[in-house]
């Protein structure tokens, strides 16, 4: 019965599109027919995904001779093994979610927005229902943020961060074509000061093209950032006649700044982080580290204020990288080691004041730190590139900043301490880094 049917809806829908002239429609009908094909795709996939589902468990695939069903899979829809192997995960999830599976089965979700919802709410159950109705108002975009906000805070945010940078990994190889090709896995702190450098440099680099006269699209400029990028450190090395360092220690310094509200009423909060060589203060001619360059490139880390000072987030806050996602707050309390400080005061859901509190590190503090610390303070360690300032007794918790509350660690020891919970002291004018324990 199934089978007849369906085998008479595709006999209907190929004399559909044998006759369908879109040229000759206006564009109501156009948007009408454009609806109804949508509706139906959803259901197709839905369809789709169930068939798969049973597919894999009945072992159909091996008496076809795959080697396994998601090659069937991949072979049956003309699809690679990605896209099957995706489209069987979400058909696994689906059984456990009984009112995804429902909306599936309405018609009411298409197959992207189900992998989006099947993956956070196998994490976090009691976000299946808002995922739904949110897949149902509001664009792909906010629908994966709600996904990674709900899957964030099912689990432990330091245990996923850590997850995610002991996976990391750039990859680079030369296509058939001989282009170049790179593929990256960052945390989300480190992805998006990437991405924040490249498009800041874009941004120059569009601008005097597009003076030029260039029509170029926006993303080779995004390509030339990089490669510009690049160049820039490769020049600055030379002039210091050193190679560039590698391993976990290599990193810009960073700082940040944190916009909080005051009393309680709203507790978002937005925090800066501006990636700068050796404290981000302009240097004299005469330091080996003097060079001219851009304004330094700008990400937002949006936090809530209480979760800032205590350290974690409870339901209902926020610590995050718009348009990255969810990070822990002690990713944003390091990024704030070295900040320029906006207090929000609010009033309800108005704001009513902005209160600039200046840099937390002064410029001759910072010129005094570099003197004092020119290499990673943990005794050992030779590193004196990409040195990023720490408060020893952090900002976040009343640690002043005063020469003798900072430090200058490599970007590795700077993990430890942050996140691996090392203790940084100083005994008797000696530097002590200790393990946890």
């Amino acid at each position: 019965m199934i089978m007849s049917t369906l085998t008479a809806v595709a006999a209907d829908l190929r004399g559909v599109l044998a006759e369908l002239e879109p040229e000759r429609l206006d564009g109501p009908d156009a948007a009408a027919l454009l609806t109804s094909f949508a509706e139906i795709e959803r259901l197709a996939a839905a369809g789709k995904l169930l068939s798969a589902r049973r597919v894999e468990s009945s072992n159909i695939w091996r008496a076809r001779g795959h080697r396994s069903a998601a090659a069937h899979v991949a072979e049956t829809t003309g699809t690679g093994i990605g896209p099957a192997l995706d489209a069987l995960a979400t058909a696994r999830r689906m059984r456990k979610l009984p009112s995804t599976e429902e909306a599936a089965r309405d018609g009411a979700l298409s197959e992207r927005q189900l992998q989006v919802i099947t993956d956070a709410a196998s994490a976090a159950p009691g976000a299946e229902q808002e995922l739904i109705d949110a897949a149902q108002q509001q664009p792909m975009s906010l629908l994966k943020l709600r996904a990674r906000r709900a899957k964030a805070a099912s689990d432990d945010h330091s245990v996923r961060y850590e997850q995610i940078r002991s996976r990391r990994y750039l990859k680079h190889w030369t296509d058939r074509d001989g282009a170049v090709r790179f593929d990256a896995l960052l945390t989300p702190d480190a992805g998006a000061q990437v991405i924040a450098a490249i498009r800041s440099q874009a941004a120059r680099l569009e601008a005097d093209a597009r003076g030029a006269g260039s029509t170029e699209p926006k993303r080779v400029f995004d390509a030339d950032a990089l490669v510009a990028l690049a160049n820039r450190a490769g020049s600055r090395q030379a002039r210091r006649g050193g190679a560039v360092p590698g391993g976990p220690s290599a990193g810009g310094e960073t700082s940040a700044g944190v916009e909080t509200s005051a009393g309680g009423e709203t507790s978002e909060a937005d925090a800066t982080t501006s990636g700068r060589r050796s404290g981000g203060a302009p240097r004299s001619p005469s330091h080996p580290d003097a060079t001219a360059g851009p304004p330094p490139a700008v990400v937002h880390v949006r936090v809530d204020y209480a979760a800032l000072v205590r350290g974690h987030a409870v339901d209902g806050e926020i610590c995050e990288i718009p348009g990255v996602g969810p990070i822990p707050v002690e990713v944003a309390r390091r990024l704030a080691c070295d900040s320029i400080l906006s207090v929000l005061l609010t009033d309800g859901v108005d704001v009513t004041t902005v209160a600039h509190l200046g840099r937390t590190i002064p410029a001759d503090l910072r010129r005094a730190l570099v003197d004092r610390d020119p290499t990673c303070v943990v005794p050992g360690c030779a590193v004196e590139e990409g040195l990023e300032i720490d408060h020893v007794r952090p900002f976040a918790d009343g640690g002043e900043t005063r020469l003798a509350n900072l430090a200058r660690l490599c970007h590795w020891h700077h993990y430890l301490k942050t996140h691996r919970s090392y203790r940084l002291r100083r005994d008797d004018g000696i530097w002590v880094f200790e393990p946890p324990g």
